[in-house]
């Protein structure tokens, strides 16, 4: 008898125990609790475990640098960049990376930070020292492999 009252204590006290920082469902099934992490396959740090966003997502960032300092034999003297048609930076006169940049926040380039996996349109407007300019420009979506992206406005 004794016997059969401590498995039934141990057996109430589990479930008081279960139930009390276990989920169950209608039929009395244990819920798992989330496994939370980023759902967006497009970021740096996707969790393919996950079932539930929790916000820390990371994006890659975009370089825009300068790999020559003439077009067609023309000085350029300046680079504005945009995205989305907003202002982000220019590029000046004597930045040249024939190689690019050493990393996403070398001097002479302007970095731009993806907020989410959204495509970006980019623009590059080459100021030329004869006072001519052209544009350059492209739709470029954040990599969920290369953390620094970049990319060459002087084609």
């Amino acid at each position: 008898m004794k016997t059969h009252f401590k498995i039934l204590l141990s057996l109430t006290l589990l479930l008081l125990l279960c139930s009390s920082c276990c989920k169950t469902d209608d039929e009395g099934l244990v819920i798992p609790d989330p496994v939370l992490g980023c759902l967006d396959i497009n970021a740096l740090n996707y969790n393919s475990l996950a079932d539930t966003e929790d916000g820390s997502c990371r994006y890659s960032v975009a370089t825009f640098y300068a790999k020559f300092n003439f077009f067609q034999g023309i000085p350029i003297v300046n680079i504005d960049v945009t995205i989305n048609g907003e202002f982000i930076g220019s590029i000046s006169d004597g930045f040249i990376w024939p190689n690019g940049p050493g990393n996403c926040s070398s001097q002479g380039t302007v970095p731009y930070q993806f907020l989410d996996s959204t495509p970006v349109d980019w623009n590059a407007t080459l100021f030329l020292a004869n006072g001519q300019s052209f544009s350059t420009g492209g739709i470029r979506t954040p990599s969920s492999s290369i953390e620094c992206i970049k990319i060459n406005v002087t084609i």
